[in-house]
Protein backbone atom coordinates (compact mmCIF):
# COMPACT_ATOMS: atom_id res chain seq x y z
CA UNK A 1 0.00 0.00 0.00
CA UNK A 2 2.91 2.30 0.78
CA UNK A 3 4.47 1.68 -2.04
CA UNK A 4 1.40 2.21 -4.09
CA UNK A 5 1.14 5.54 -2.21
CA UNK A 6 4.53 6.17 -3.32
CA UNK A 7 3.74 5.58 -6.40
CA UNK A 8 0.73 8.11 -6.80
CA UNK A 9 2.26 10.71 -5.82
CA UNK A 10 5.26 10.58 -8.42
CA UNK A 11 2.42 10.24 -11.13
CA UNK A 12 0.83 13.14 -10.02
CA UNK A 13 3.65 15.11 -9.59
CA UNK A 14 5.05 13.95 -12.93
CA UNK A 15 1.23 14.88 -14.76
CA UNK A 16 1.48 18.44 -12.70
CA UNK A 17 5.23 18.95 -14.06
CA UNK A 18 3.83 18.51 -17.38
CA UNK A 19 0.72 20.29 -17.41
CA UNK A 20 2.74 23.40 -16.10
CA UNK A 21 5.13 22.42 -18.95
CA UNK A 22 2.36 22.01 -21.66
CA UNK A 23 0.95 25.30 -20.26
CA UNK A 24 4.26 27.09 -20.76
CA UNK A 25 4.88 25.49 -23.72
CA UNK A 26 1.82 26.93 -25.72
CA UNK A 27 2.09 30.06 -23.93
CA UNK A 28 5.35 30.81 -25.07
CA UNK A 29 4.64 29.21 -28.64
CA UNK A 30 1.29 31.22 -29.40
CA UNK A 31 1.74 34.93 -28.10
CA UNK A 32 4.57 35.51 -30.58
CA UNK A 33 3.62 32.95 -33.17
CA UNK A 34 3.30 35.26 -36.01
CA UNK A 35 6.89 37.09 -36.22
CA UNK A 36 8.30 33.59 -35.07
CA UNK A 37 6.38 31.86 -37.66
CA UNK A 38 8.04 35.29 -40.06
CA UNK A 39 11.87 34.41 -38.82
CA UNK A 40 11.62 30.83 -39.20
CA UNK A 41 10.60 31.65 -43.15
CA UNK A 42 12.89 34.29 -44.06
CA UNK A 43 15.72 31.80 -42.94
CA UNK A 44 14.84 29.44 -44.19
CA UNK A 45 14.24 30.88 -47.47
CA UNK A 46 17.72 33.09 -46.40
CA UNK A 47 19.86 29.46 -47.10
CA UNK A 48 18.94 29.20 -50.76
CA UNK A 49 19.08 33.28 -51.37
CA UNK A 50 22.18 32.77 -53.71
CA UNK A 51 20.41 29.87 -55.67
CA UNK A 52 16.90 32.31 -55.73
CA UNK A 53 19.37 34.96 -57.39
CA UNK A 54 20.79 32.14 -59.47
CA UNK A 55 17.67 31.54 -60.83
CA UNK A 56 16.31 35.04 -61.00
CA UNK A 57 19.81 36.05 -62.98
CA UNK A 58 20.78 34.57 -66.01
CA UNK A 59 24.31 36.42 -65.56
CA UNK A 60 25.30 34.32 -62.69
CA UNK A 61 24.88 30.89 -64.62
CA UNK A 62 28.04 29.18 -65.87
CA UNK A 63 28.20 25.29 -66.69
CA UNK A 64 29.45 23.97 -64.13
CA UNK A 65 32.81 22.80 -65.37
CA UNK A 66 35.83 24.44 -62.64
CA UNK A 67 36.31 24.43 -59.17
CA UNK A 68 37.36 27.51 -56.95
CA UNK A 69 41.51 26.01 -57.58
CA UNK A 70 40.47 27.01 -61.44
CA UNK A 71 39.73 30.53 -61.25
CA UNK A 72 41.43 32.40 -63.70
CA UNK A 73 41.39 35.85 -61.89
CA UNK A 74 43.65 37.93 -63.69
CA UNK A 75 41.57 37.41 -66.55
CA UNK A 76 38.34 38.30 -64.36
CA UNK A 77 40.24 41.32 -62.98
CA UNK A 78 41.27 42.58 -66.61
CA UNK A 79 37.69 42.37 -68.04
CA UNK A 80 36.22 44.29 -65.70
CA UNK A 81 38.58 47.12 -66.19
CA UNK A 82 38.14 46.68 -70.24
CA UNK A 83 34.19 46.28 -68.90
CA UNK A 84 34.50 49.94 -67.11
CA UNK A 85 37.56 51.74 -66.43
CA UNK A 86 35.94 54.19 -64.05
CA UNK A 87 34.05 52.87 -61.61
CA UNK A 88 35.79 51.58 -58.95
CA UNK A 89 36.06 48.13 -57.73
CA UNK A 90 35.70 46.85 -54.49
CA UNK A 91 35.68 43.40 -54.20
CA UNK A 92 36.12 40.08 -56.81
CA UNK A 93 34.23 37.09 -55.09
CA UNK A 94 34.63 33.43 -56.30
CA UNK A 95 31.41 31.56 -57.00
CA UNK A 96 29.19 30.37 -54.61
CA UNK A 97 29.71 26.78 -56.28
CA UNK A 98 30.51 25.54 -59.62
CA UNK A 99 27.83 26.66 -61.76
CA UNK A 100 27.90 30.37 -60.49
CA UNK A 101 29.94 33.13 -62.07
CA UNK A 102 32.61 35.28 -60.37
CA UNK A 103 30.75 38.32 -58.88
CA UNK A 104 32.60 41.74 -58.53
CA UNK A 105 31.49 44.26 -56.50
CA UNK A 106 31.59 47.43 -57.57
CA UNK A 107 30.90 51.53 -57.17
CA UNK A 108 28.83 53.98 -59.41
CA UNK A 109 29.47 57.53 -59.57
CA UNK A 110 26.51 58.25 -57.01
CA UNK A 111 28.64 55.67 -54.40
CA UNK A 112 26.60 52.92 -54.77
CA UNK A 113 27.64 49.30 -55.09
CA UNK A 114 26.32 46.91 -58.10
CA UNK A 115 27.57 43.72 -59.58
CA UNK A 116 29.09 42.57 -62.44
CA UNK A 117 29.14 38.83 -63.38
CA UNK A 118 32.26 37.50 -65.51
CA UNK A 119 32.92 33.55 -66.11
CA UNK A 120 35.23 32.22 -64.19
CA UNK A 121 37.82 30.75 -66.53
CA UNK A 122 37.40 33.31 -70.07
CA UNK A 123 36.90 36.02 -67.79
CA UNK A 124 34.55 36.88 -70.09
CA UNK A 125 31.36 39.60 -68.96
CA UNK A 126 28.02 38.06 -68.27
CA UNK A 127 26.31 40.90 -67.03
CA UNK A 128 24.91 43.14 -63.96
CA UNK A 129 22.80 42.86 -60.74
CA UNK A 130 21.58 44.95 -58.52
CA UNK A 131 23.09 45.27 -54.73
CA UNK A 132 19.81 44.74 -52.89
CA UNK A 133 19.09 41.56 -54.54
CA UNK A 134 17.34 38.71 -53.05
CA UNK A 135 19.94 37.52 -51.07
CA UNK A 136 20.39 40.66 -49.49
CA UNK A 137 16.49 40.66 -48.92
CA UNK A 138 16.23 37.48 -47.05
CA UNK A 139 19.39 37.97 -44.98
CA UNK A 140 18.50 41.54 -43.75
CA UNK A 141 14.89 40.90 -43.46
CA UNK A 142 15.74 37.50 -41.35
CA UNK A 143 18.64 38.90 -39.20
CA UNK A 144 17.37 42.36 -38.43
CA UNK A 145 13.96 42.58 -39.99
CA UNK A 146 15.47 45.61 -42.34
CA UNK A 147 15.84 47.90 -38.74
CA UNK A 148 19.14 49.60 -37.20
CA UNK A 149 21.20 46.16 -36.38
CA UNK A 150 21.47 46.72 -32.78
CA UNK A 151 17.23 46.92 -32.78
CA UNK A 152 16.26 43.98 -35.10
CA UNK A 153 19.01 41.84 -33.87
CA UNK A 154 17.95 42.23 -30.79
CA UNK A 155 13.99 41.63 -31.18
CA UNK A 156 14.84 38.85 -33.34
CA UNK A 157 17.36 37.31 -30.53
CA UNK A 158 14.66 37.75 -27.82
CA UNK A 159 12.30 35.55 -30.64
CA UNK A 160 15.05 32.63 -30.53
CA UNK A 161 15.16 32.78 -27.00
CA UNK A 162 11.22 32.33 -26.63
CA UNK A 163 11.91 28.97 -29.59
CA UNK A 164 14.61 28.00 -27.30
CA UNK A 165 12.55 27.40 -24.14
CA UNK A 166 9.78 25.99 -26.49
CA UNK A 167 12.27 23.87 -27.84
CA UNK A 168 13.30 22.67 -24.32
CA UNK A 169 9.59 22.35 -22.92
CA UNK A 170 8.71 20.60 -25.33
CA UNK A 171 10.61 17.22 -24.51
CA UNK A 172 8.94 17.47 -21.17
CA UNK A 173 5.65 17.02 -22.63
CA UNK A 174 6.11 14.14 -24.28
CA UNK A 175 6.08 10.90 -23.08
CA UNK A 176 9.98 9.14 -24.02
CA UNK A 177 10.08 11.15 -26.53
CA UNK A 178 13.48 9.37 -27.88
CA UNK A 179 11.14 6.53 -28.92
CA UNK A 180 8.71 8.79 -31.04
CA UNK A 181 10.67 9.68 -34.32
CA UNK A 182 8.80 6.76 -36.54
CA UNK A 183 5.35 6.90 -34.49
CA UNK A 184 2.95 7.35 -37.13
CA UNK A 185 -0.04 9.96 -36.26
CA UNK A 186 -2.86 8.69 -35.38
CA UNK A 187 -6.22 9.71 -37.44
CA UNK A 188 -8.64 9.43 -34.81
CA UNK A 189 -10.17 12.54 -34.97
CA UNK A 190 -8.33 16.64 -36.37
CA UNK A 191 -7.02 17.47 -32.66
CA UNK A 192 -5.09 13.97 -32.39
CA UNK A 193 -3.69 14.23 -35.49
CA UNK A 194 -2.37 17.67 -35.33
CA UNK A 195 -0.97 17.01 -32.13
CA UNK A 196 0.94 13.67 -33.55
CA UNK A 197 1.94 15.93 -36.95
CA UNK A 198 3.38 18.81 -34.52
CA UNK A 199 4.86 16.60 -32.11
CA UNK A 200 6.87 14.24 -35.32
CA UNK A 201 7.50 17.96 -37.03
CA UNK A 202 9.10 19.03 -33.68
CA UNK A 203 11.42 15.85 -32.80
CA UNK A 204 12.80 16.11 -36.34
CA UNK A 205 13.72 19.78 -36.36
CA UNK A 206 14.92 19.44 -33.06
CA UNK A 207 18.55 19.89 -34.35
CA UNK A 208 18.11 22.55 -36.36
CA UNK A 209 16.14 24.67 -34.28
CA UNK A 210 18.54 24.05 -31.19
CA UNK A 211 21.68 25.17 -33.75
CA UNK A 212 19.59 28.07 -34.82
CA UNK A 213 18.14 29.16 -31.06
CA UNK A 214 21.99 28.73 -29.89
CA UNK A 215 24.06 30.66 -32.69
CA UNK A 216 21.12 33.52 -32.47
CA UNK A 217 21.61 33.90 -28.96
CA UNK A 218 25.34 34.23 -29.94
CA UNK A 219 24.45 37.25 -32.52
CA UNK A 220 22.29 38.46 -29.61
CA UNK A 221 25.32 38.61 -27.57
CA UNK A 222 27.63 40.07 -30.17
CA UNK A 223 25.66 42.96 -30.95
CA UNK A 224 25.38 43.84 -26.96
CA UNK A 225 29.14 44.14 -26.91
CA UNK A 226 30.49 40.48 -26.77
CA UNK A 227 31.57 40.50 -30.12
CA UNK A 228 35.14 38.95 -30.76
CA UNK A 229 37.78 40.75 -33.04
CA UNK A 230 40.52 39.66 -34.71
CA UNK A 231 43.99 41.00 -33.56
CA UNK A 232 45.11 43.97 -35.07
CA UNK A 233 47.30 43.38 -38.36
CA UNK A 234 50.67 45.28 -38.91
CA UNK A 235 49.79 47.53 -42.34
CA UNK A 236 52.65 50.56 -42.58
CA UNK A 237 51.55 54.00 -41.84
CA UNK A 238 52.60 54.61 -45.61
CA UNK A 239 49.59 52.18 -47.14
CA UNK A 240 47.06 53.98 -44.87
CA UNK A 241 47.51 57.93 -45.36
CA UNK A 242 46.70 58.91 -48.93
CA UNK A 243 42.97 59.49 -49.49
CA UNK A 244 43.01 59.08 -53.17
CA UNK A 245 42.82 55.27 -54.60
CA UNK A 246 45.51 54.31 -56.72
CA UNK A 247 44.27 51.12 -59.35
CA UNK A 248 46.41 48.34 -58.89
CA UNK A 249 47.90 47.66 -62.08
CA UNK A 250 47.65 44.13 -63.82
CA UNK A 251 51.07 42.91 -63.55
CA UNK A 252 50.67 43.80 -59.76
CA UNK A 253 47.63 41.96 -59.42
CA UNK A 254 48.96 39.19 -61.25
CA UNK A 255 52.18 38.78 -59.28
CA UNK A 256 49.91 39.15 -55.61
CA UNK A 257 47.66 36.12 -56.58
CA UNK A 258 50.56 33.95 -57.52
CA UNK A 259 52.12 34.88 -54.24
CA UNK A 260 49.44 34.06 -51.78
CA UNK A 261 50.97 30.56 -51.43
CA UNK A 262 53.98 31.22 -50.56
CA UNK A 263 52.70 32.57 -47.15
CA UNK A 264 49.43 30.63 -46.97
CA UNK A 265 47.52 27.51 -47.85
CA UNK A 266 44.72 29.30 -48.99
CA UNK A 267 41.69 28.51 -51.46
CA UNK A 268 40.60 32.19 -52.53
CA UNK A 269 37.11 33.17 -52.04
CA UNK A 270 37.35 36.85 -51.78
CA UNK A 271 40.12 39.29 -53.26
CA UNK A 272 39.45 43.27 -51.80
CA UNK A 273 40.76 45.83 -53.50
CA UNK A 274 42.32 49.51 -52.29
CA UNK A 275 40.28 51.48 -50.88
CA UNK A 276 40.62 55.35 -49.77
CA UNK A 277 41.63 54.51 -46.27
CA UNK A 278 44.34 51.63 -47.41
CA UNK A 279 47.00 50.55 -50.20
CA UNK A 280 46.36 47.05 -50.05
CA UNK A 281 45.13 44.08 -51.47
CA UNK A 282 43.30 41.82 -49.04
CA UNK A 283 42.92 37.72 -50.50
CA UNK A 284 40.49 35.85 -47.95
CA UNK A 285 39.27 32.11 -48.31
CA UNK A 286 39.22 28.83 -46.54
CA UNK A 287 42.26 26.20 -45.83
CA UNK A 288 41.56 22.90 -43.49
CA UNK A 289 40.45 25.33 -40.31
CA UNK A 290 36.51 23.90 -40.76
CA UNK A 291 34.22 26.16 -39.34
CA UNK A 292 35.10 30.02 -40.32
CA UNK A 293 34.08 32.11 -42.65
CA UNK A 294 36.43 33.43 -45.54
CA UNK A 295 37.44 36.62 -43.28
CA UNK A 296 39.44 34.04 -41.35
CA UNK A 297 42.43 33.22 -43.23
CA UNK A 298 43.72 36.32 -45.07
CA UNK A 299 47.16 37.18 -47.00
CA UNK A 300 47.65 41.18 -47.08
CA UNK A 301 50.11 42.76 -49.72
CA UNK A 302 50.78 46.46 -51.01
CA UNK A 303 48.75 47.08 -53.71
CA UNK A 304 51.21 49.73 -55.30
CA UNK A 305 54.37 47.13 -55.30
CA UNK A 306 52.75 43.96 -54.52
CA UNK A 307 54.90 43.71 -51.28
CA UNK A 308 53.59 41.24 -48.56
CA UNK A 309 52.90 42.92 -45.64
CA UNK A 310 50.65 40.49 -43.31
CA UNK A 311 48.19 36.83 -42.76
CA UNK A 312 45.97 35.87 -40.64
CA UNK A 313 45.49 32.23 -39.95
CA UNK A 314 42.05 30.83 -38.46
CA UNK A 315 43.44 28.25 -36.53
CA UNK A 316 45.57 30.14 -34.62
CA UNK A 317 42.44 32.93 -33.39
CA UNK A 318 41.57 32.88 -30.03
CA UNK A 319 38.69 30.71 -29.14
CA UNK A 320 36.76 33.62 -28.49
CA UNK A 321 37.40 34.58 -32.38
CA UNK A 322 36.46 30.82 -33.22
CA UNK A 323 33.17 30.98 -31.76
CA UNK A 324 32.19 33.80 -33.49
CA UNK A 325 33.79 32.59 -37.16
CA UNK A 326 31.28 29.33 -36.52
CA UNK A 327 27.99 31.31 -35.98
CA UNK A 328 27.26 31.94 -39.34
CA UNK A 329 28.15 28.33 -41.22
CA UNK A 330 26.18 26.95 -38.17
CA UNK A 331 23.31 29.13 -38.32
CA UNK A 332 23.19 29.10 -41.89
CA UNK A 333 24.23 25.67 -42.99
CA UNK A 334 27.12 26.63 -45.36
CA UNK A 335 29.74 24.38 -43.95
CA UNK A 336 28.87 21.97 -46.22
CA UNK A 337 28.44 23.39 -49.54
CA UNK A 338 24.87 22.64 -51.59
CA UNK A 339 24.25 19.48 -49.52
CA UNK A 340 24.31 20.87 -45.85
CA UNK A 341 22.57 23.82 -47.90
CA UNK A 342 19.60 21.57 -48.81
CA UNK A 343 19.81 19.76 -45.51
CA UNK A 344 18.60 22.86 -43.72
CA UNK A 345 16.13 24.06 -46.16
CA UNK A 346 14.62 20.76 -45.59
CA UNK A 347 14.12 20.71 -42.13
CA UNK A 348 13.77 24.61 -42.11
CA UNK A 349 10.52 24.06 -44.08
CA UNK A 350 9.95 20.96 -40.93
CA UNK A 351 10.09 23.77 -38.92
CA UNK A 352 7.81 26.34 -40.38
CA UNK A 353 5.34 23.66 -40.66
CA UNK A 354 6.49 23.29 -36.82
CA UNK A 355 5.21 26.57 -36.06
CA UNK A 356 1.75 26.74 -38.20
CA UNK A 357 0.79 23.15 -36.98
CA UNK A 358 1.44 24.48 -33.48
CA UNK A 359 -0.44 27.73 -33.87
CA UNK A 360 -3.32 25.93 -35.30
CA UNK A 361 -3.46 22.58 -32.37
CA UNK A 362 -3.47 25.52 -29.68
CA UNK A 363 -7.24 26.55 -31.78
CA UNK A 364 -8.13 23.06 -31.77
CA UNK A 365 -7.61 23.09 -28.27
CA UNK A 366 -9.34 26.25 -27.15
CA UNK A 367 -12.23 26.33 -29.68
CA UNK A 368 -15.50 24.11 -28.46
CA UNK A 369 -16.78 22.46 -32.02
CA UNK A 370 -19.52 20.83 -32.10
CA UNK A 371 -19.48 17.77 -33.95
CA UNK A 372 -20.39 18.18 -37.53
CA UNK A 373 -19.97 22.05 -37.56
CA UNK A 374 -19.21 24.57 -40.54
CA UNK A 375 -16.03 26.80 -40.85
CA UNK A 376 -14.58 24.51 -38.19
CA UNK A 377 -11.11 25.58 -39.73
CA UNK A 378 -11.99 29.35 -40.11
CA UNK A 379 -13.02 29.60 -36.58
CA UNK A 380 -10.34 26.97 -35.43
CA UNK A 381 -7.75 29.89 -36.74
CA UNK A 382 -9.71 32.68 -35.37
CA UNK A 383 -9.30 31.02 -31.90
CA UNK A 384 -5.57 31.06 -32.34
CA UNK A 385 -5.47 34.44 -33.56
CA UNK A 386 -7.70 35.59 -30.44
CA UNK A 387 -4.96 33.58 -28.19
CA UNK A 388 -2.09 35.70 -29.54
CA UNK A 389 -3.66 38.30 -27.68
CA UNK A 390 -2.06 41.69 -28.01
CA UNK A 391 1.26 40.45 -29.24
CA UNK A 392 -0.18 39.89 -32.41
CA UNK A 393 -0.39 43.66 -33.08
CA UNK A 394 3.52 43.75 -31.89
CA UNK A 395 3.91 41.43 -34.53
CA UNK A 396 2.58 42.80 -37.29
CA UNK A 397 3.60 45.83 -36.11
CA UNK A 398 7.43 44.69 -36.78
CA UNK A 399 6.61 42.94 -39.84
CA UNK A 400 5.03 46.27 -41.15
CA UNK A 401 7.62 48.43 -40.80
CA UNK A 402 10.05 45.77 -42.30
CA UNK A 403 8.23 45.92 -45.39
CA UNK A 404 8.09 49.55 -45.34
CA UNK A 405 12.33 49.82 -44.70
CA UNK A 406 12.05 47.27 -47.65
CA UNK A 407 10.33 49.08 -50.08
CA UNK A 408 12.68 52.31 -49.21
CA UNK A 409 15.71 50.64 -49.43
CA UNK A 410 14.94 48.66 -52.46
CA UNK A 411 13.31 50.99 -54.21
CA UNK A 412 15.29 54.17 -54.14
CA UNK A 413 18.31 52.48 -54.75
CA UNK A 414 19.51 53.26 -58.17
CA UNK A 415 18.89 50.40 -60.74
CA UNK A 416 21.37 49.13 -62.93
Amino acid sequence: MEAFSSSLNLFVNYVMNKKKWYAWHSLAGIKLSILICFILLTGTLAVISHEIDWLFNSSQRVLPSVSSSDINWSKVYQSAYKQDDTSLIKSINAPVDDWFAVEVIRVNDQEQRYREFYHPVTGQYQGKGRWYNWQRFFRMSHRHLMMPTIYGVTIVGIVGLVMFFSLISGFFIIPQWWKAFFRKPRINNRKTFWNDCHRLFGLWGSWLLFTVCITGTWYLIEVWGGNASFPEQDIPVVNKVDQVIFKTSQAIFETTIKSVSTYHDLSIKRIILPTSEEHIIIVQGQNDTVLVRDRANNVIFDSINGQYLSRRIAHEQSMHVRISEAADPLHFGVWGGIYTKILYFIFGSILCALAISGTYLYGLRHYKSQRNEFNLVRKTWKASWLGTGHWKWFSIVVISIMFILSSLIFTNYVLI
